[in-house]
């Protein structure tokens, strides 16, 4: 199975429009098939962003954010970040 790390943009516009973020988070990440790589720092990215108040406009934002970390962190392999 491929590992992959996917950016807190691409994780922000597939919540927001249906377009090929949105193909990637949900096709590949929900449906399982890809592994995401995930340090807590970058966990701890995903949730400063995706709370961010700019995007309570979009309807069902913060749900369908919930439900994609949620996937992310069940399905994931951690990584701890190493300091030099």
């Amino acid at each position: 199975m491929q590992r992959i790390i996917v950016d807190t943009n691409v994780i922000v516009s597939s919540l927001i429009q249906r377009s090929y973020p949105n193909l990637i988070v949900f096709n590949i990440v929900v449906e399982g098939l890809a592994r995401i790589c995930l340090s807590d720092e970058l966990m701890e990215e995903y949730l400063e962003v995706l709370n961010r108040p700019k995007f309570d406009k979009y309807p069902d934002f913060k749900n369908k954010a919930e439900f994609v970390l949620a996937q992310i962190e069940s399905n994931a392999i951690f990584h701890p970040h190493r300091k030099n």
